[in-house]
């Protein structure tokens, strides 16, 4: 089969004939139809972020199911699927919680072991969730950005007086505007830079009562304008960008909390002193569970939250250069690869 696959540190990587995935007993093989360019495949394929090589990355993907493994219950040859990134082990005190994105044994496909850049992928049957007849494979391969914007926004107790400002106008934070308009806040404010005109736009189409462009304007000063002085109720910070961090804490008012969604990965200097005395609370998630992932599969399904006007470019998998090239120019918003082609 045809595989886009990391096979040494550095960059670069290969596209290639693969050997087919054995489907074993507690798993099936999924022939794939759509897969998302995610935000994390750009660095492991550009060799910035260390996997384990050969790796075959991909995790946003749906398709048809194929084989079925001997003890697998439920499932069939033809079931049009989607699946969770996180595969628990189901021993650890987070699995018997049904809290997966903390095992203490978590595997991620596409990350720790071979992910969706490829005609078929092995995966476990536990992580499955049915499409309905109706919806785009496109559709099926959305939800784990769309699930990891869910999980932040969940915990969020936004009433309908409330300011959020969602910090970066990717895929997860132009998600995470939809669903922060779902909750009903008064106040949705997007901030982005100059590289993110057209997402800032798009954001605005998506909900957004306002955005700044923090590479022209100074945020701070911009949202004590926008809320008359009474500063942010939350934020929830999708880019993980270490400066960011500093303008959130500046920008958030007293018992306000600020929602960390986006992964980061350097030190962060933080002013723990303005957090105890302005009692601000700090919450991190990461991914969702599989029930989330259930619940944002239905958002997507129901038409809560919009899918299509993020797509931006499509590419064939065998194009994965050409696909990678457009990501890292961040000419796209969100890229579908098509195994079969576009």
């Amino acid at each position: 089969m045809l595989a886009v696959v990391k096979e040494h540190e550095g960059p670069g990587f290969a596209i290639k004939d693969v050997p087919m995935p054995v489907c074993r007993e507690d798993d099936v093989v999924v022939k794939v139809k759509s897969v998302g360019f995610c935000g994390t495949d750009g660095p492991i394929l550009a060799g910035t972020r260390v996997v384990p090589w050969p790796l075959i990355p991909g995790h946003e993907f749906a398709g048809d199911i194929v084989e079925v493994g001997s003890k697998v219950e439920g499932w069939k040859v033809g079931d049009r699927v989607s699946a969770c990134i996180v595969i628990g082990c189901g021993n650890c005190k987070f699995c018997i919680e049904g809290n997966e994105p903390l095992c203490d044994n978590l595997i991620e496909t596409g990350i720790h072991v071979d992910g969706a850049f490829a005609e078929y992928v092995r995966v476990p049957a536990k992580v499955l969730v049915k499409l309905r007849d109706e919806t785009s494979y496109d559709f099926g391969a959305a939800v784990d950005p769309v699930a990891s914007a869910y999980r932040t926004v969940k915990k969020m107790p936004i009433t309908s007086k409330d300011t959020v400002m969602i910090m970066g106008p990717g895929p997860i934070g132009l998600y995470a505007t939809q669903l922060v308009k779902l909750r009903g806040a008064k106040t949705i404010i997007v901030l982005g830079a100059d590289c993110d005109k057209e997402r800032l736009e798009m954001a605005k189409k998506l909900g957004a009562t306002h955005t700044i462009n923090g590479s022209q304007e100074d945020v701070v000063e911009r949202v004590k304008e926008i809320t008359n002085g009474e500063m942010l109720d939350f934020v929830q910070d999708c880019a993980g960008a270490v400066p960011l961090a500093d303008i959130a804490m500046n920008s958030i008012k007293k018992t306000g909390a600020y929602y960390i969604t986006g992964l980061f990965h350097a030190p962060v200097p933080m002013n723990l002193g303005k957090v105890v005395r302005s009692e601000i609370d700090i919450f991190g998630t990461i991914c969702y569970t599989r029930e989330e992932f259930k619940e944002c599969l239905d958002l997507i399904q129901d038409g809560r939250v919009q899918v299509t006007p993020l797509i931006t470019h499509h590419f064939a998998l065998k194009d994965m250069q050409q696909a990678f090239d457009t990501f890292q120019s961040r000419q796209a918003i969100k890229i579908m690869l098509h195994p079969e082609g576009c």
